[in-house]
């Protein structure tokens, strides 16, 4: 746990202590130690918890918010059950309520091992119990009882069980014959004697005699009035039966327990609700050993009735919860209904709030934790996942072989997918040697699990592969796959993996044979394939007959691999995001004849509007950055199909559908472009001057010249996909090494491919302006399209550049004074953790001789007083570090002197006229979240802000302070719609005095009219 945040809520628990004000805990400071106090909370730590606990409970005092007092249980039981502990003595009763089911579990997990350690530890909970029960409270008597259960399951471990053996033999010595009239009160002695010892010792010859003796005692009350007498004895009988069963697995004694069970629950009284429970489990897996799924429902049914009998606090609550909760998430597996998998969510965090410690509640929060992400995409429910998979591993007894392999491979899976995700080599690293150490420790005649393991593994190394490009993990792959399939021929999962995995072999080898592999595989995964598994298969079989027909040029192959694509997307309920996928293999298909290039336009029409359905499906922003990263680059696939199909204007409109679809969220205040995507509508945004969109795909780049007469393409043939990505590549190398050369390289690179051609297809258009909009697209918006240029010509010498994210967000016209407006500096010279800026005082001290502007230096500028000074700033100029978050943009941050401030934090709907970011890298992100300008800059601009000037990379601080004097001279005389020019100026000025550092001059862009 953070020592800071422990050390504060320690400190407030003290001041609580001493002036009895339980008010303290709800003070505004105490609430990020609280929060990262819960945040870094380990059950283990016993010490840190009974301080966390004991807060939340005086939270509960103050403000009787009852999720207050469910943490403070949750948190506290520990304390309770496995310390020598002081508590609160008014918190005790509730933690002896809550916590019985755990101590009750102690004692089931004693029984089921010789180690006396065990049985103490059992014991030691339900002393803690006993001693936290208030005198005459209504269940004293039976926590007594439990003790007395647990002290003699101890003395049995321990050899001494002498007493029961003496209470067993004199019970079978009073046992009258049959017919006599004292039979049934001498069997039902002897069968509380037997159970007593089998409690204790396990001894399955007890449990046998028990058995029928309780048989005996359900004949006679089958026959007799449903009253409490006769139902615990149908119940007793029923429950023996199910216990057998889970020791001897026999569905003769499934079908006879529900019987008995059934005729148990017809009476009411306290132990309904038990017999509810066992019956609802019985029924569980009378469904799976009948292969009926409907018999679930009835046992969900019976496991809600005894929840609507019970309390929090009853001792059978966490069970029926985690029960209910694993009913509905087995059901989910055949419906995959939303609302079965958030009851089974909410039943088992229920459950769990008063089960900490138990490994197997834990590992079933963790799987349907787990199933929510990969519904969602949401990655909280992964971080969870993550947390709790660790979880289950810390607690599983060592000698658990079974449930710690189920464990590892888990958590392998979890890694895998946080790989994904968020790019940790570590986590990826680690989700292979979790997944070998799993399949190490399933036998081999474990058919189903093993296969299920082989595939886990094998997915984890098609990960190394497809996305860390490591080939010696394709061979791993297929090697395990080949594997599954062998161990199970007639499934489908290793079938269709193991076909996934030829086909990329393929591409490396261009060994024909792997494709007729791939397809042999691929059509017999289909025969066995669910509805929900035969997209995914039709798709992959497309792709290895696109492939081969590209080799062999067999027209059956294309047939065919049409024909499959149109049954996929003719499958009900197909997902958006699997529909996506299968409208890319239909764009694929058509681009193979040049007598398609419609079909091929309609299906990216198709993908480009399902786009927001898929990206916005999560109401937080950072998976909606994600789901939209995933998608990246296929409005630039849609504007060329478009362009090959001879529609141009429909080219500029797919383009503009498919980005800024997060922008297009945000509040509308302040607003002032426009939300059309009709060709119409844009053309009119260039009035000023044309708009350039440029983006590159790997058949060639495309240009869209924008003009109030129309959308003009040029093709950019020099401007592949792979090429345009290993020179952002080189870009970096060369910046990060200081090698200017290798950075003129890529200007001139530039030059040639992309701006030259633009520049002279406006000129033979007509086109004799000075201002010019760059609409970068993906990959290029991480270029300085502004800066190209050869040394003897380039963009600088011939307009004035701006740049716009996309090309509906260009501002309107607007008429408005000259004057600056009110200005605000934010100069960190000085930032914790950071070098000193030397370059900030001079552009502070600039800035207030020339706009008069009010400065935050150092101390002065916390995040809450920038925020304060925003909606009233018509300017503002950061002088600062900053840090940018390429995997997500929005995590992007300048940092001041207390906290950092984000685009998140950014109001919007202002009115503002300018903010300069003379900070490191503001508009730099990963090419796959470029088409969403969530970056600083873009932030600021989609804020309110008119103009943003920002920079792709980190520039000499000094050199920067001569950039933003020249700049602001310039504004104070024109003011800040002349924000373009003054920025040309300054950058032109320094290329000037230093021809040969362009990473001096070619960083800052300017964003807006």
């Amino acid at each position: 746990m953070d020592t800071h945040a422990l050390q504060e809520l320690i400190a407030c628990v003290n001041r609580v202590t001493e002036t009895g004000d339980v008010g303290l805990t709800l003070a505004d400071e105490m609430a990020k130690p609280l929060s990262d106090a819960q945040r870094d909370w380990d059950d283990e730590d016993t010490e840190s918890s009974r301080v966390l606990g004991v807060f939340y409970f005086y939270r509960y005092l103050a403000a009787h918010d009852r999720t207050d007092m469910l943490i403070a249980v949750q948190v506290l039981m520990p304390c309770l059950l496995y310390e020598d502990m002081a508590l609160p003595p008014d918190m005790l009763p509730f933690l002896a309520d809550f916590g019985v089911c755990e101590a009750e579990l102690l004692r089931e997990d004693a029984r089921s091992s010789p180690d006396p350690a065990l049985a103490e530890r059992a014991v030691f909970a339900w002393q803690r119990i006993v001693m936290a029960t208030e005198d005459g409270h209504p269940q004293r008597e039976e926590r007594e009882r439990a003790l007395w259960r647990a002290l003699r399951l101890l003395a049995a471990r321990r050899g001494d069980t002498a007493h029961l053996d003496r209470a067993a033999a004199a019970a079978r010595a009073g046992l009258v014959p049959q017919g006599h009239r004292d039979r049934l009160t001498t069997c039902h002695e002897l069968l509380l004697a037997l159970e007593e010892r089998y409690e204790a010792t396990g001894d399955a010859e007890d449990h046998e005699a028990s058995l029928r003796c309780a048989e005996e005692l359900a004949v006679y009350a089958h026959g007799s009035a449903r009253d409490a007498v006769g139902c615990s004895l149908l119940f007793s009988f029923g429950e023996k039966l199910y216990q057998r069963f889970l020791r001897d697995p026999n569905t003769t004694d499934l079908r006879r327990a529900i019987g008995f069970l059934q005729g148990s629950v017809e009476f009411p009284g306290p132990q309904l609700p038990t017999r509810l429970l066992v019956l609802s489990r019985v029924l569980s897996l009378w469904s799976a050993a009948a292969r009926d799924p409907g018999i679930v429902t009835e046992a969900i049914a019976r496991a809600e009735q005894a929840e609507k009998l019970i309390q929090r606090n009853h001792k059978d609550y966490p069970l029926v919860e985690w029960h209910i909760a694993s009913l509905y998430f087995a059901r989910y597996g055949t419906t995959h209904s939303g609302e079965d998998l958030d009851r089974a969510a909410a039943a088992i965090v229920e459950a769990t709030l008063c089960l900490p410690r138990e490994p197997r509640a834990t590992a079933l929060h963790s799987d349907i934790a787990f199933a929510q992400y990969e519904r969602t995409e949401n990655s909280e429910y992964l971080s969870r996942v993550l947390k709790l998979r660790e979880r289950v591993l810390r607690k599983l007894p060592g000698d658990d072989g079974f449930s710690r392999a189920d464990a590892l491979y888990s958590l392998s899976q979890a890694q895998m997918r946080w790989y994904e995700r968020m790019g940790s080599f570590w986590h990826l690293d680690n989700a292979v040697d979790n997944g070998r150490a799993a399949l190490d420790l399933v036998a081999r005649t474990d058919v189903r699990r093993r296969q299920k393991f082989l595939c886990g593994l094998g997915d984890v190394h098609m990960a190394r592969f497809t996305m860390r490009s490591e080939r010696d993990a394709l061979p791993e792959a297929i090697h395990l796959f080949r594997e599954a399939v062998a161990d199970a021929p007639d499934a489908c999962l290793p079938l269709a993996l193991l076909a996934a995995a030829l086909g990329c072999r393929y591409k490396l080898t261009r060994d024909i044979t792997d494709l007729d592999k791939s397809i042999a595989a691929g059509e017999r995964a289909l025969e066995f394939a669910s509805a929900r598994q035969r997209a995914d298969i039709l798709r992959d079989l497309s792709v290895a007959r696109r492939l081969r027909f590209g080799g062999t040029g067999d027209a059956t192959d294309l047939d065919r691999a049409r024909a499959g694509v149109a049954e996929a997307l003719a499958l009900p309920a197909l997902p958006a995001r699997a529909r996506i996928r299968m409208n890319l293999e239909q764009a694929e298909l058509a681009s193979l004849s040049s007598a398609h290039p419609a079909e091929r336009l309609s299906a990216f029409e198709a993908i480009v509007e399902l786009l927001p359905e898929v990206g916005l499906s999560s109401p937080y922003h950072e998976d909606r950055e994600f789901m939209l990263s995933v998608h990246a680059g296929l409005g630039a696939k849609a504007a060329d199909a478009a362009v090959a199909a001879n529609r141009p204007d429909r080219a500029l409109e797919l383009l503009e559908k498919a980005r800024g679809i997060l922008a297009d969220t945000m509040p509308a205040p302040g607003w002032r472009g426009t939300r059309a995507t009709t060709a119409r509508h844009l053309c009119r945004n260039a009035t000023r001057g044309p708009i350039v969109t440029v983006s590159a795909v790997e058949t060639g780049g495309l240009a869209l010249l924008v003009t109030p007469s129309g959308v003009h393409p040029v093709a950019l043939p020099g401007l592949r996909l792979h090429k345009a990505r290993a020179r952002h590549k080189a870009l970096e190398m060369a910046l990060a090494s200081g090698a200017c050369d290798d950075v003129l390289d890529v200007l001139t690179w530039l030059w040639h491919t992309v701006a030259r051609p633009v520049l002279e297809a406006l000129t033979a258009a007509g086109w004799q302006g000075s201002r010019l909009w760059w609409c970068p697209v993906g990959v290029m918006s991480l270029f300085p399209l502004h800066a190209a240029g050869d040394g003897h010509d380039g963009v600088m010498d011939r307009v004035v550049s701006s740049y716009l994210p996309t090309v509906r967000s260009l501002p309107a016209e607007r008429r408005r004074s000259a004057s600056p407006g009110k200005a605000l500096v934010v100069a960190m010279s000085r930032t914790p953790g950071q070098a000193s800026l030397l370059g900030a005082a001079s552009e502070a001290n600039s800035l207030s001789r020339l706009l008069s502007a009010t400065v935050l230096h150092n101390e002065q500028a916390t995040r809450d007083a920038v925020l304060t000074a925003l909606p009233s700033t018509r300017i503002i100029h950061f002088a600062c570090h900053a840090h940018a978050d390429t995997r997500e943009p929005t995590r992007s941050r300048l940092l001041l002197h207390d906290q950092p401030l984000t685009p998140r934090d950014l109001p919007f709907g202002l009115d503002a006229d300018l903010a300069y970011l003379s900070a490191c890298a503001t508009s730099d992100v990963l090419f796959l979240g470029a088409d969403e300008a969530t970056h600083i800059t873009g932030a600021f601009h989609l804020a309110g802000f008119r103009h943003v000037i920002g920079t792709h990379w980190r520039i000499d601080d000094l050199a920067a302070a001569d950039i933003a004097d020249h700049f602001y001279t310039v504004i104070a005389a024109h003011g800040p719609d002349h924000a373009a020019q003054a920025l040309h100026a300054a950058t032109a000025e320094l290329r000037r005095a230093h021809p040969e550092r362009p990473d001096l001059w070619a960083s800052h862009l300017h964003v807006g009219p």
